[in-house]
């Protein structure tokens, strides 16, 4: 006791504070006499830059995802981190954990519970991260209306599990009398269980484990806190370079097969209408009636007939790589459908559906002109907008636009749910699919639709010759 009082009195106070966790003219005999910080830092794993994976597809030709809940599943009581004496290296702070006994250390009181979800602090970590990554993800906190409906719709629910924290934290003291600064600096490391989950299909796709590690140097109010943040979001950043997460994304992913693309060899015969003549208006019931809705959970899509035995033609984005799909006909019928065959490159889909169609739309496989009259029908935005009609004109055929693939480009306003349905001439004869719309606030009702030969043409969808 005498020694150390008399090696602070020489000038090492800040070597004696470091050693035994400091302390001041009036706190140190009496934490001297009371007790010693002398717990060691906790062993804590550090966690390389995750290795860049940029996506090469476009958010809007991407499958959807967002965070539905952050739990954990730490035992309460369980150690996840030290006060260490003498703090964290390279982490500052004046006087680190002086005042702690000799076994000072964080416990974590929430047990296994719920943490947060998109609305939160962990969603908006998940949301801007992703983003910036180049990820389509819902539940963005800026917007005022509709996120909600937007996270519901998403083709994927991401679930975040938080299996293990381990972390070295420095307490901060004032240098003079030794209070407590409510500040803190440190480390954490942090373990995340990510699960992918198909709403359509109401099961678990893949799961797969991230790790985050995190070091704030300089102490903060709130420090545990804001290391915590950083780490989680530094899992978030491993998530997006996980090359089965990737491929859910750019719909590269099978349900049924795993990772692949489904393959397709024989060719399907379907018969050959005669193009319609005539105006749209006269015949617009019966093209209606061909027209379907695609049910998803929480999310829908259109198709159409191109065969009146049942095959509906759709979006491969809509139908998710699922072997099977709901399909709404326009007399309200719900049956379901068998996906038969798709093709991701193009995103087109095939479904077979188990009874007859009034109807099939005749299929006008050239492309149309510049300036034609076009209108896509379908059900956008909600199911319950079925039959919906919107015009507009083709303002250019773009040779190699989608993936290198000819596309036509037209300013017929079309949303989310017109996702695979039919674009008709001013005839009712189909000359494309609706596929993506473009989504920025300086551009308006510039869309992309398959042309229907090229669609057929990568599905090896063939019309009898008569």
């Amino acid at each position: 006791m005498v020694f150390l009082l008399k090696r602070w009195q020489t000038g090492e106070k800040m070597r004696l504070g470091q050693k035994f966790g400091g302390f001041s003219a009036l706190s140190g005999v009496c934490l001297l006499l009371v007790a010693c910080n002398t717990t060691p830092a906790m062993h804590v794993p550090t966690v390389n830059p995750p290795s860049a994976k940029p996506v090469d597809l476009p958010k809007v030709e991407q499958a959807s995802f967002a965070l539905k809940r952050v739990i954990s599943s730490i035992k309460r009581g369980t150690r996840i981190a030290n006060l260490p004496a003498g703090g964290v290296q390279g982490a500052g702070g004046t006087y680190c954990n002086f005042r702690y006994g000799e076994d000072a250390g964080l416990e974590w009181v929430s047990g296994r519970k719920l943490l947060g979800d998109w609305q939160n602090e962990y969603g908006e970590i998940f949301f801007d991260n992703l983003t910036n990554a180049g990820f389509n993800v819902a539940g963005d906190r800026n917007r005022v209306f509709g996120d909600s409906d937007a996270v519901v719709a998403s083709d994927f629910w991401v679930g975040a599990r938080i299996t293990s924290i381990r972390g070295n934290f420095c307490n901060a003291h004032h240098w003079w009398d030794g209070r407590p600064l409510n500040k803190s600096s440190g480390e954490l490391y942090m373990a995340v269980e990510w699960t992918i989950y198909s709403g359509l299909y109401e099961r678990e796709i893949h799961q797969v484990e991230t790790e985050g590690y995190y070091k704030l140097y300089q102490p903060k109010r709130r420090g545990f806190g804001i290391t915590m943040g950083h780490a989680f979001a530094n899992a978030v950043d491993h998530l997006a370079t996980d090359e089965g997460f990737i491929k859910i994304a750019t719909r590269r992913f099978d349900l049924n097969r795993g990772l692949g693309l489904r393959s397709h060899s024989k060719s399907i015969e379907i018969p050959s209408r005669r193009l319609y003549k005539g105006s749209l208006k006269s015949k617009i019931d019966r093209i209606l009636s061909a027209v379907v809705t695609i049910k998803l959970t929480g999310a829908h899509g259109s198709g159409f007939a191109i065969a009146e035995n049942g095959l509906i033609m759709t979006n491969q984005h809509v139908v998710a790589g699922a072997k099977n799909v709901k399909v709404v006909l326009s007399n309200g019928l719900e049956v379901e459908g068998k996906v038969l065959r798709t093709d991701a490159r193009r995103d087109v889909a095939l479904v077979k559906i188990p009874v007859r169609v009034p109807t099939a739309l005749p299929l006008r496989t050239e492309l149309p002109s510049v300036l034609e009259k076009v209108y896509a029908l379908g059900s956008p935005y909600a199911a319950a907008l079925k039959n919906s009609v919107t015009a507009g004109i083709v303002n250019a055929i773009r040779p190699r636009y989608l993936k290198g693939l000819p596309t036509i480009q037209a300013d017929v306003p079309i949303s989310g749910g017109n996702s695979g349905g039919p674009l008709v001439d001013a005839r009712g004869n189909v000359v494309g699919i609706s596929t993506a719309a473009t989504i920025h606030q300086r551009v308006q009702n510039l869309n992309w639709f398959v042309p229907i030969g090229s669609g057929l043409k990568s599905l090896k969808i063939f019309k009898a010759v008569k």
